[in-house]
Formats: C-alpha cells, structure tokens, sequence
C-alpha cells in the first residue's frame, strides 16, 4: 500500500497497512534539505525537493506545503519581513483599526508572489508525487488571517466593541482562503489544510459565532472542489471540542495539551483525528524509546477514531535525526 492509498483508506475508513505519519515539516525539513529557511519560504522548487526528502527518509505519508502564515497577509498589502532562519512577521499591517476594513481588497492568488509560489509548490509535488503520496495544500482560516492583517489585540477587543466590522473583516478573509484553497486543488492538491490557530484562545460563546461558520464555509467549498480538508489548530481546543466536530473537517489535529482519549470521544468516528505528543519534551528534547511510548498511546485510540500520528506540532529544526526516524519505526512496529 502507498502512501497515497493509505490516507485516502483511512479517511475513508477502510483498512490501512499501517497509520499514517501525519507529521509537519517545516524548518526541520529546510535544515535537513541544507537550505535556509529563507530560502524554503520563498522558492517553491526548494521546499518541494526538502518535502519530498522528509518523506523518502522519514516515512511521512503527506508531501505538505506548509511553510509560514504571511502569504496571504502580504498578498493583501501587509509589509512583511523575511530575515535568516526565522519565521516571516508582519512589520506593518494593512488594516490598523476597523474603519480600514472596508477598503480591503481581495486579490487573485496567482497575482501575489508567495501565494503563487505556494501553488507552484503544490503543483511541482503533485507532479513528482506520481500518485504514490497525498499532496496537501495550505490556507489559514479566517479568525488566523484577519489575526495577520489586524493586530490580534484590537481584533479580540473588536468582538465585543465592532462584532458588524469584525464580521465584514472575517467575510473577505473567508473569500479570499476560498480563492486561494480553490487554486491550490486546481495544481493538484489532495487535501487542503486549514490553519485557524487564533481561534484556540477564544473560549465557546466567540468560537461558535466568530470561528465556526467561517470555518464550515471553508471546508464546505474545500469538499465541493473535491479535496480533503484538515483542520489544524495549535493550542488547547478543549473547551470547544464539541464545536470543532461540526465543522466538516476530514482530519482535525490535536495539539499535545488536548488529552486525545476524551478528544476521540467527542469527534465522530468519520472525522481523523491526528496527533498529538509533545513536539518539543517528546520529539526534540526526548528519547527513541520515549517517541515509541507515545507513539502507541496515540496508536491506541485506533479503535475509538481513525486516527493518524504526528507531534501535536511542527517537528522544530533542531530534533535529532534519529527522534524523527523513531516515529516512522514505532508506526511501522505497530
């Protein structure tokens, strides 16, 4: 069985050889591929072939092109700073308070540099993928994106003092994701994932009103254009389990502070959960023996959930190579 045929399996729910590795490299992947992480952001043909050698070496079962949260913020005019190793942040935002949210324009995907590149990214993986391995294309949702455009405090504020411009701010970002998961599935992506990260800090009266319905329409058109939609959203979840399951997702991922036993009881069956052991005390800091453990406390909840395994997070640059070959050695002595 391929990589390919074991994800769709087991999003489906038919029998797989093994659980897919569902792990996220990013710097890991740049660093492993001996190019900056510059230099992974911003050309397409370098984070294909650092993505492509993380799944030939390390048994990952998705070639993802995942990279950073400012494409679509520059795409929109926010003034981004890329420098050295580290991730790109937004030096100056285009939307400053609410009465700037009126006059954000949407734009076309393949007219802004990064957000193009990512579709060239999607597009060059499918083609070396062969069919033989799931391409998965990349957007944030729409809480996340308004989170780069706007500054996160005066957005959180804005829920309660301008819910109206909040909402007007999460319907063009909403649009624009559509546009951009929509190109990404014409390159050839398999599965789009929905990065809404923001949407971990707000609690379940905000989630259910502010998140949740952008979310849906998301997923909604990922699905009417024929891909799978993973729904990633770093941080503690719990309190809004229950919210996150009506969203649509294929997959939802587990960030290593959600306890995945009760997490798998309250996401349906129907719906992946992938996770969740700590990136950072498991993966960098830890053990082969230790990834093995947690490996098979993940493996566990097979029979509750069709579950995938990954770090609750990106593999960090610096984990051992031998930490990363031991996820791929506990899957397979499963």
């Amino acid at each position: 069985m391929n990589s390919y045929e074991r994800v769709m399996n087991r999003f489906e729910g038919r029998p797989v050889d093994r659980i897919p590795n569902f792990s996220i490299v990013m710097m890991f992947a740049a660093k492993q591929a001996g190019i900056s992480y510059g230099e992974f952001l911003s050309d397409y043909r370098k984070l294909s072939d650092a993505v492509l050698y993380c799944h030939e070496k390390f048994g990952i079962d998705v070639l993802s092109a995942i990279s950073d949260s400012m494409r679509e913020a520059e795409g929109f005019g926010c003034k981004i700073r890329m420098h050295g190793d580290t991730t790109p942040e937004a030096v100056e935002r285009v939307i400053k308070d609410v009465t700037d949210i009126s006059r954000l324009k949407l734009f076309d995907p393949h007219s802004s540099r990064r957000t193009y590149d990512r579709i060239q990214a999607v597009g060059l993986l499918k083609e070396k993928a062969c069919g033989e391995v799931p391409v998965m294309g990349w957007i944030e949702g729409a809480v996340a994106e308004g989170c780069d455009i706007m500054p996160m405090e005066e957005l959180f504020m804005d829920f309660f003092d301008e819910p109206d411009a909040i909402k007007e701010l999460l319907e063009k970002c909403t649009e624009e994701e559509i546009m951009f998961a929509n190109a990404q599935i014409d390159a050839g992506a398999d599965i789009i994932g929905v990065g809404d990260a923001a949407t971990s800090l707000i609690g379940p009266a905000l989630y259910s009103e502010f998140a949740l319905p952008y979310q849906k329409r998301i997923i909604d058109a990922i699905h009417k254009k024929g891909a799978k939609a993973k729904l990633h959203i770093c941080g503690n979840i719990s309190s809004v389990l229950d919210l996150v399951a009506q969203t649509g997702a294929d997959m939802i991922d587990f960030d290593y502070m959600v306890d995945m036993e009760k997490g798998a009881e309250i996401i349906p069956r129907n719906i992946c959960i992938c996770g969740n052991f700590d990136p950072v005390t498991v993966v960098l800091e830890g053990t082969p023996e230790l990834i093995k453990k947690e490996v098979g406390r993940c493996a566990s909840l097979s029979s509750v959930n069709n579950n995938c395994i990954a770090p609750g997070c990106e593999i960090p640059r610096d984990t051992p190579t031998e930490n990363v070959m031991a996820i791929c050695r506990a899957i397979e002595e499963l």
